[in-house]
C-alpha cells in the first residue's frame, strides 16, 4: 500500500525550519531582548536574511502569493511612509523648530533623525518576521510544528530562568536591570515586567496545546479514558510548560502582568470548558485539568504571597507615578499632534519636558510605559493611526478564523489570547519597545494571520503537490 499524503505532508526540512525559527527568536530574547542598537540591527539583518532564504523556495513564494496581505500591507506601508517623512522637511508641520538654533543642522521634522532611521529599520524587520510567520502558518502541519517547537524551547528557557534566579546567577551579563529589583525574576530581559509578558504568553500557548490534546481524546459526547492513558506523556508536556511558565510569572511579581495573564487564562479555559459542558463533555478529565492547573497556579502564588503583598501595598504610588509620566508625554503629543517628533525620539523628548514636578516619574525611564501614547507622541496621528489600523485588521482576521476554522481553532484562540496580553499590557508597560519581544509577537501574529486567512488557493496548490508526491511514491 502506498504512503498516504498525510504522512508525507510535513517533510523533514519543514520541521527543521520550525526548530531553527524557535531557536532564533529565543536567541534574540536571550541576549537582552536585543534591547541595544547594535544587537537590534544585527537581529534585523538575521530576519531579513531568513525571509530571503525562505522565499528562494518556490513553495514558500506560492504560499505568500496565495495569502491576502493587501489588507494589512497598505496601512503598514502608509505608517512607515509617514514616519520616513519625519526625516525630511516635507512632514506635516514642516521642520522642527529646534533645528533653527543648530548651525548646519538638518532641516527635518524629527528631533533625532538617526534614531528615527534605526526605528524604521527595526519596524521593517518586524514586517519581515510577520511575513516569516505567514510563510510558516500557511501549512497547518508546519504551523503546528513551529508552535510546538516554540513551546519546547520556551520550557527550556523558563526552566533555565528558574534555576538562574533561584541560584542568584547573574545572567544579565553585567548589564544593569531596568527594574533595579534583584528579588524579581527578569530572566534575560532586564525588566521583570517584560519577562511577565513573555511567560504569560507561554502559559496561554501551553494551555491551548493542552486543550488541543485533550480534545483529541474525545469520543462522541465524552472522553476515551484508555486513549487519555495512552497519550498521558503527550498531555504531560504542556502541563510541565504551564507549570514552569506560571512559576516564572509569579516570580516576576508584575502586578499588571499577573492580573492580565491569569485573567486571560481563566477566560481561555473557562470558555472552552463551557463549550464542552454544552456538548456533554465537562466530565472528569476537564475537572482534573482544572484542579491540576489551578493547584499549580495557587501554589506558585502562595510561595510568593509575601513579596506580592509588598508590591501591592504601594500600588497607588506606582499608579500615580505612571499617570504623571503618561500625562507629561501626552502633553508633548498635544504640542505636535499630527507628525510627532520622529520614531525613537522618546529619550530626547523626556529630557526636554522634565521639570521639578515630574522629575521622579520621568528620570531614568526609557519608555512611556504606554505603547499607544508613545506611538502617538513619536509618529503623530498620521503615523500612528494606520499602524493601529493594521494591528486591528490582523486581530479581526484572527477572530474571523476562530469562527470559520475547525482544525486549527484552538491554536488560533491561543494566539488571540497572547495578542490580547500584549495589547492590554501595552497600556501600562513597554514590552513592545523591546525588539526581541516585538519579534516574538510579530512571528505569532504572522502565523495566526496565515492560519485564519482564506485557504482555497493554498488548498488547491497543496492538493496538486500531494497528487504528484503520491504518484512518485513507490508502493510498499
Amino acid at each position: 500500500m502506498g504512503l498516504s499524503s498525510r504522512a508525507t505532508r510535513l517533510p523533514r526540512p519543514a520541521s527543521a525550519t520550525a526548530v531553527i525559527l524557535s531557536l532564533l527568536i529565543f536567541a534574540e530574547i536571550g541576549i537582552y531582548g536585543a534591547n541595544r542598537t547594535d544587537l537590534a540591527l544585527a537581529f534585523a539583518a538575521v530576519w531579513f536574511a531568513v525571509l530571503a532564504l525562505m522565499l528562494l523556495r518556490a513553495g514558500f513564494r506560492k504560499a505568500l502569493e496565495a495569502t491576502p496581505l493587501a489588507l494589512v500591507a497598505i496601512p503598514f506601508g502608509l505608517s512607515v511612509a509617514v514616519c520616513a517623512l519625519a526625516m525630511t522637511p516635507f512632514a506635516p508641520g514642516g521642520p522642527h523648530p529646534v533645528w533653527r538654533w543648530v548651525a548646519g543642522g538638518p532641516s527635518v521634522a524629527a528631533i533625532d533623525p538617526y534614531a528615527t532611521l534605526i526605528e524604521i529599520i527595526k519596524l521593517l524587520a518586524l514586517a519581515a518576521a510577520f511575513l516569516i510567520g505567514v510563510l510558516v502558518g500557511r501549512d497547518d502541519e508546519r504551523a503546528k510544528a513551529f508552535v510546538r517547537s516554540l513551546l519546547v524551547v520556551g520550557i527550556a528557557y523558563a526552566g533555565w530562568a528558574l534555576v538562574a534566579h533561584s541560584l542568584n546567577i547573574d545572567f544579565s551579563f553585567n548589564a544593569a536591570r531596568i527594574a533595579n529589583e534583584p528579588l524579581r525574576l527578569s530572566a534575560t530581559l532586564q525588566s521583570a515586567n517584560t519577562a511577565a509578558t513573555l511567560f504569560g504568553a507561554l502559559m496561554m500557548l501551553n494551555l491551548a496545546d493542552l486543550e488541543r490534546k485533550l480534545e483529541r481524546t474525545r469520543s462522541g459526547r465524552g472522553y476515551d479514558f484508555e486513549l487519555i492513558e495512552r497519550t498521558a506523556p503527550a498531555l504531560a508536556l504542556p502541563v510541565i510548560g504551564f507549570a514552569t511558565a506560571v512559576s516564572c510569572l509569579t516570580l516576576t511579581v508584575s502586578r499588571s502582568g499577573l492580573a492580565i495573564a491569569l485573567g486571560l487564562c481563566v477566560v481561555l479555559f473557562g470558555l472552552r470548558g463551557f463549550a464542552q459542558a454544552r456538548r456533554g463533555g465537562f466530565v472528569a478529565p476537564v475537572i482534573a485539568v482544572i484542579v491540576i492547573l489551578g493547584g499549580i497556579t495557587l501554589t506558585s502564588l502562595a510561595l510568593n504571597v509575601a513579596f506580592l503583598g509588598h508590591r501591592l501595598s504601594f500600588v497607588d504610588a506606582s499608579l500615580a507615578s505612571r499617570q504623571t509620566l503618561v500625562a507629561a508625554h501626552w502633553s508633548a503629543f498635544e504640542a505636535s499632534p499630527w507628525s510627532g517628533y520622529g520614531l525613537g525620539s522618546f529619550a530626547r523628548i523626556d529630557a526636554k519636558i522634565m521639570n521639578h514636578a515630574n522629575l521622579a516619574a520621568l528620570y531614568e525611564t526609557t519608555a512611556a510605559h504606554n505603547v499607544y501614547v508613545q506611538w502617538l507622541e513619536e509618529a503623530g496621528i498620521l503615523g500612528a493611526t494606520p499602524m493601529f489600523v493594521c494591528v486591528a485588521l490582523i486581530v479581526w482576521q484572527l477572530m474571523i478564523g476562530v469562527v470559520r476554522r475547525t482544525r486549527m481553532r484552538t491554536w488560533l484562540i491561543g494566539i488571540l489570547a497572547v495578542t490580547a496580553l500584549f495589547l492590554l499590557h501595552g497600556i501600562t508597560d513597554s514590552d513592545l519597545e523591546i525588539p526581541g519581544m516585538a519579534t516574538f509577537f510579530a512571528l505569532l501574529l504572522g502565523v495566526g494571520y496565515a492560519i485564519a486567512a482564506p485557504r482555497r488557493r493554498v488548498a488547491e496548490a497543496t492538493s496538486r503537490g500531494d497528487k504528484k508526491a503520491a504518484s512518485a511514491t513507490p508502493a510498499s
